[in-house]
């Protein structure tokens, strides 16, 4: 299995007019290109590596990411962080990664989850960030965006990734192997999200999901608030949950959404009507409709769900796209376009609502867009939330 080359994500706009400082307020400990991942995952181990096949346990570890090449050194990375266009671009690389626990041994499972806690206790948030990758991405990829997002959260999360397996090929995703991959990965991070909770001092627990990955995370999010016996919705200390570019049929999403929205703080839901994977999709898939795709219409009984359930916002980077004179496009947007990413980052780390994220409200009831006036108001309101460093 051959990783692809990680790439560093665009700047977010709103470190870009210097109001917001990310990195400041930051020890000099932190001040290193390395990021420590924790991750989770039920991908086969294949000669040190973790391959494509399913594997019958869970593997708990670290990785160790290294964001810039050899020679860049804590200022170049500050550097390319705030500025846009950078002078070079910044890979992120895996430098090791450290196999801790197995699910079938508790004790060393034990050991891995009491070094999680210790470095949740050791953050200005004591707060989990975690990633659910999509289809056709190896475990590079898994920890390199979990790294990004605690790299651009101002570096104050504990970063982790839940790595489901699947091949570094569209085939096995529209063959339906992978997708079967996400249907028996679900069980296994519902039973992490519960481990955590139960079992750490995490103050939320934030959840990323991108493209196939909303599969298996809106699955483990309905199991978990339909599970007896186990961690309440209250215990479960789920923050903000987010749902980008989202490969999940509709139909199926909205069926489990009730539950979702009884155990999360809040749901972001991403939505474009130039995201051609979605298209695709949908018609080489089947499912009808996906989640991630902008809908021309709500019927009534959509809108009245959506009034019954202020913890959710669509954030619909498609409206409004004639009046600020350009459309954001493809399946990569959420973290490659430099507003969609703004908003991530300060929706994780601050927790506040979409009009305080400088969002205008849309047509329907918890939709919000990208006016085009936010280049100017992202700063103000982002200042107004940091005090101007995380």
């Amino acid at each position: 299995m051959k990783d692809q080359v990680q790439w560093l994500m665009p700047t977010p706009l709103v470190y870009l007019d210097g109001r917001v400082q990310p990195f400041r307020h930051l020890p000099d400990r932190d001040r290193i290109p390395e990021v420590e991942v924790f991750y989770a995952t039920n991908r086969s181990g294949e000669e040190g590596r973790y391959g494509n096949r399913i594997a019958d346990r869970m593997s708990y570890g670290t990785a160790r990411m290294r964001i810039g090449a050899p020679g860049d050194d804590w200022a170049a990375l500050v550097r390319a962080s705030t500025v846009d266009p950078r002078e070079n671009p910044m890979p992120v690389n895996l430098l090791d990664h450290d196999e801790v626990a197995l699910d079938d041994d508790p004790n060393s499972r034990g050991r891995w989850l009491e070094r999680v806690d210790r470095s949740i206790r050791a953050t200005v948030t004591r707060d989990i960030v975690l990633y659910v990758h999509g289809a056709k991405v190896g475990f590079h990829h898994s920890c390199a965006f979990a790294a990004e997002l605690d790299h651009f959260a101002g570096r104050d999360f504990t970063s982790m990734a839940f790595d489901w397996p699947t091949h570094q090929n569209i085939i096995s995703y529209i063959d339906r192997v992978d997708l079967a991959h996400a249907r028996e990965s679900s069980s296994r991070l519902a039973d992490l999200l519960e481990m955590l909770s139960s079992g750490t001092s995490v103050r939320r627990i934030h959840i990323v999901s991108w493209s196939a990955g909303a599969r298996v995370l809106s699955r483990a999010l309905a199991e978990l608030g339909e599970r007896g016996g186990g961690v309440s919705g209250e215990k479960l200390r789920l923050g903000t949950v987010v749902f980008a570019a989202s490969d999940v049929p509709e139909s199926d999403f909205l069926t489990r959404l009730p539950v979702m929205h009884s155990i999360c703080e809040r749901l972001i839901i991403y939505v474009s009507d130039a995201d051609f994977a979605l298209k695709w999709s949908s018609r080489l898939m089947g499912g009808g409709r996906r989640l991630g795709l902008e809908p021309e219409q709500l019927d009534e009984s959509e809108i009245a769900m959506l009034r019954k359930m202020p913890r959710v916002e669509v954030i619909d980077v498609s409206y409004g796209k004639a009046s600020r004179g350009f459309d954001i496009t493809g399946h990569r947007y959420w973290f490659q376009h430099p507003w969609v990413n703004s908003d991530l980052v300060l929706a994780l780390r601050t927790g506040a609502p979409a009009n305080r994220r400088a969002l205008r409200s849309g047509r329907f009831p918890r939709v919000h867009y990208f006016g085009p006036d936010y280049p100017g108001r992202i700063g103000g309101a982002a200042r107004r939330l940091t005090a101007g460093s995380w």
